[in-house]
């Protein structure tokens, strides 16, 4: 029997000899360490700029939603790296079960097989991290300015140490390849070598004990979610659709093989009829199982993830705009340049309330000590119950004095601490209790999650926004006029208060827009080499029946037709359940948000152009990837294998 040191030897030569079938698992590994090491730089970078000397209060803030949304960033592109990289692993040792039968035909028992499989990973896992994490590193500037230059933050971020990155991503990367590939090597170790023969032809549809556990507890889950949709906070909500999607597409994988062939035919039949080459597609989608799911994995994974995120930060943008519109009652919003202008507002004869809107920022108490600063709304209760509608839910305003704190539903959800709670904060250097004495109902747009009275903040710790909600004594055109005239040369400026939540939604789906640069960007950029990756290994494990189907009779333009039509029948199988997906989420999403509305009235707003462009670029990128490899030449003999 042969010993490791000869396996690792035998592997180097055989992937040597046959590396174009391990070249796309070593694209799918190279660019997932890649992606990786630049998701920990980022992450990184944020406690190396925090730890400079003389950061502000303010940038320490912007570092903390930065954080926030590199965390958010790196569970996507983790999921992504980690799926693609395992389901093309696997996908490259099962292409390759005709060459292991032949193996086992002449001796090779099925441990000295599994041996060389993992052999075989491990050489080109060694080479695929460390070509990544060196690509990793060079990029890794380039990324941090990229992320100043597209807006999303104005801080010099600064870089990391590198090893950081070569730490976490050298070893995940290679660790979920060699699982990938033990996976699929242990099935080819176990058939027969006839039994690999038949294979090669017809792969096996159903899943494995471990396969069908795993997408049972997937979707026990997801059912569990749904039923329990309706009780759930909007927040909670929005956080599922979010992290369901992976559960949703990992349960979907385990059971690909048996799944996504059938939904790709079902596709294929309004076109069998007329199209032969189309027929030719479905045929083969049906019978290479494996091969199907594996080249629909990527569409199906970013199409779900990414539809998914961009249908929940819609509607939650829907939300927050019906309850700033339903809680606003000042017909007018002043947007004033100066404290001097704000009190000539509150001072006009025609103004019978002006609310100006006030924050401070507090420190959380931590360990007994001042924690991280926190923004908090600063109201007069008299002027904001008129103009801005602010009342509990529950609890009572009554109490909403001295050391007291109202917090929004979100924040009673996201913090844990509800009414009657305690909640300990720092004031001029002295240790407050504040109790929980109302729980507001959300208005993103009209106040922050915590909010304190006046007589509780130093004046000098106060800063006016700039905002004044305005209730007119009379008609809302007299006030506008009048104060049109008061104001005229401070630079203010007077809207109608529905304009105003517009363009509050608006600015707030501009910045989301900046946000999902980083949280799609680096992961559909993957997604999408993954894709013609995929796409293309593909396309050379079918090269034999192309040249089989050719010596029968195919003329070249038939053949190029049927691969583009089978990249299409399996891109639009995974847009189709990545579209399930999104709608599900989406679902969850608008009746946790309507059952919160209570009654309010609230828009649907689906972003058509960008979910348009996900797919209509998923089966652009598959086209082209199955047309370019596509190689239409004479056909060899049937004794010719690619293997």
């Amino acid at each position: 029997m042969m010993r490791g040191p000869t396996m690792l030897a035998l592997a180097r030569q055989t992937v040597h000899h046959s590396w174009r079938g391990y070249l796309g698992a070593f694209v799918a590994l190279l660019f997932g360490v890649v992606l990786i090491s630049v998701t920990v730089t980022l992450i990184g970078s944020i406690d190396a700029t925090d730890g400079r000397p003389g950061t502000s209060a303010d940038e320490r803030a912007q570092l903390d939603g930065l954080a926030a949304m590199f965390a958010m960033m790196s569970t996507i592109s983790a999921f992504m790296a980690l799926f693609v990289v395992g389901s093309t692993f696997g996908f490259v040792v099962a292409g390759r079960r005709r060459e292991l039968g032949l193996l086992r035909l002449v001796g090779a028992t099925p441990r000295q097989v599994r041996r060389l499989l993992l052999g075989e990973s491990v050489v080109v896992a060694a080479a695929a991290t460390t070509v990544g994490c060196l690509l990793g590193t060079v990029s890794a500037p380039a990324v941090l300015r990229l992320v100043r230059a597209v807006g999303i933050t104005t801080l010099d971020l600064q870089a990391p140490s590198p090893w950081i990155a070569w730490v976490v991503a050298a070893p995940t990367g290679a660790v979920v390849a060699l699982l990938g590939a033990w996976q699929s090597s242990r099935r080819a170790a176990r058939i027969t070598p006839v039994a690999a023969l038949r294979e090669a032809a017809v792969q096996r549809t159903r899943p494995s004990v471990v396969q069908f556990v795993v997408a049972t507890l997937c979707f026990g889950g997801l059912v569990a979610t749904v039923v329990a949709a309706a009780d759930q906070p909007p927040l909670l909500s929005m956080l599922a659709s979010i992290l369901l999607p992976e559960v949703v597409v990992i349960g979907l994988m385990c059971i690909g093989p048996a799944v996504i062939p059938r939904l790709a035919a079902l596709l294929a039949r309004p076109f069998v009829g007329w199209d032969v080459t189309a027929r030719m597609a479905r045929d083969e989608v049906r019978a290479a199982a494996r091969t199907t799911a594996a080249v629909a994995a990527p569409v199906l994974a970013i199409s779900a993830i990414a539809g998914s995120l961009l249908l929940t930060l819609s509607l939650s943008v829907d939300w927050a705009t019906a309850q700033n519109r339903a809680r606003l009652h000042a017909p007018l919003v002043v947007e004033v340049g100066s404290p001097a202008a704000a009190a000539s507002v509150a001072a006009d004869r025609t103004v019978a309330t002006a609310d100006v809107r006030r924050l401070a920022m507090l420190a959380h108490d931590d360990d007994g000590g001042p924690g991280e600063p926190d923004r908090v709304e600063v109201v007069d209760l008299a002027t904001a119950s008129v103009a801005r509608g602010l009342a509990a839910m529950r609890g009572t305003l009554d109490d909403f004095h001295g050391r007291a704190v109202a917090v929004t539903a979100t924040w009673v959800t996201d913090g844990g601490v509800g009414l009657g709670g305690t909640l300990p904060v720092w004031i001029d250097g002295e240790r407050i209790p504040l109790r929980v004495v109302a729980v507001l109902p959300d208005a993103p747009g009209l106040y922050v999650e915590l909010v304190v009275p006046a007589e509780l903040i130093p004046p000098d710790s106060i800063r006016i926004t700039g905002t004044v909600f305005v209730v007119p004594r009379g008609d809302a055109a007299a006030t506008r006029e009048s104060l049109r005239r008061t104001l005229a040369g401070t630079g203010s400026r007077i809207v109608d208060s529905g304009d105003w939540v517009d363009a509050i939604a608006a600015r707030t789906r501009e910045s989301n827009n900046v946000g999902l640069i980083i949280l799609l960007g680096p992961a559909g950029l993957y997604a999408a080499i993954a894709m013609v990756n995929a796409t293309l290994i593909g396309a050379s494990q079918r090269r034999r029946q192309r040249d089989l189907i050719q010596l029968i009779g195919a003329s070249p333009d038939q053949v190029r037709r049927a691969a583009i039509w089978q990249a299409a029948l399996v891109c639009g199988t995974g847009l189709l359940l990545g579209g399930g997906t999104m709608a599900l989420m989406g679902w969850l999403v608008r009746r946790a948000t309507m059952a919160d509305l209570a009654g309010i009235a609230a828009p649907i707003t689906i972003p058509w152009l960008p979910l348009l462009g996900i797919g209509v670029t998923c089966l652009l990128l598959a086209a082209a990837a199955a047309t370019a490899g596509i190689r239409t030449r004479k056909p060899p003999h049937l004794a010719d294998d690619p293997a």
